[in-house]
C-alpha cells in the first residue's frame, strides 16, 4: 500500500511540473555589428519588444559581435556605443572629483529613435546590422 502511495504521489508531481505558465519563449541571437563598415569596437544591443509583451534582452557588442539570448517575437533593436569625449568637474573646487563626458557614436535612427527590427525565433537566430553615421 506504501508503495503504491508513493508512486501516486510521484505521478502527481510529475503532472504538476508540467503545468503552469512558462512564460514566452526564447531563442539565442548573435550577429555583428558595423559602423560605417569598420566593426563597431564596443557597445550594446537592446531588443524591444514591439507589443510591449515580453521584456526587453541586451548584450554587449565587443569587437563587432554580440551574442544574447532574445524573447521570441519582432523586436525593436536599440545599438548604443558611447564614447569618451573628455571630462569635467562635478564642483567648482579644487578638489572636486571628475567626472567622464560621453558622446554616443551612433545616431538616433539606430537607438533612441532606432528604425532597426528583428524577428526572433525559438533556437539559433543571426541578425547583422550594418548601420552609418551619413558621413
Amino acid at each position: 500500500m506504501a508503495r503504491l502511495a508513493s508512486c501516486a504521489m510521484l505521478l502527481a508531481l510529475a503532472a504538476l511540473a508540467g503545468c503552469g505558465d512558462r512564460g514566452p519563449q526564447k531563442g539565442m541571437v548573435k550577429g555583428t555589428v558595423t559602423l560605417d563598415g569598420k566593426k563597431l569596437d564596443s557597445g550594446a544591443i537592446q531588443f524591444l519588444d514591439r507589443d510591449e509583451k515580453a521584456p526587453s534582452s541586451a548584450g554587449e557588442i565587443k569587437d563587432g559581435e554580440y551574442a544574447t539570448e532574445v524573447y521570441v517575437g519582432r523586436m525593436q533593436v536599440q545599438i548604443s556605443s558611447p564614447k569618451v569625449v573628455g571630462s569635467r568637474k562635478l564642483y567648482d573646487t579644487p578638489d572636486s572629483p571628475v567626472k567622464d563626458v560621453t558622446k554616443e557614436m551612433i545616431p538616433e535612427r539606430y537607438n533612441t529613435r532606432s528604425e532597426l527590427t528583428a524577428d526572433i525565433k525559438p533556437g539559433e537566430n543571426t541578425a547583422n546590422f550594418e548601420l552609418k553615421t551619413g558621413k
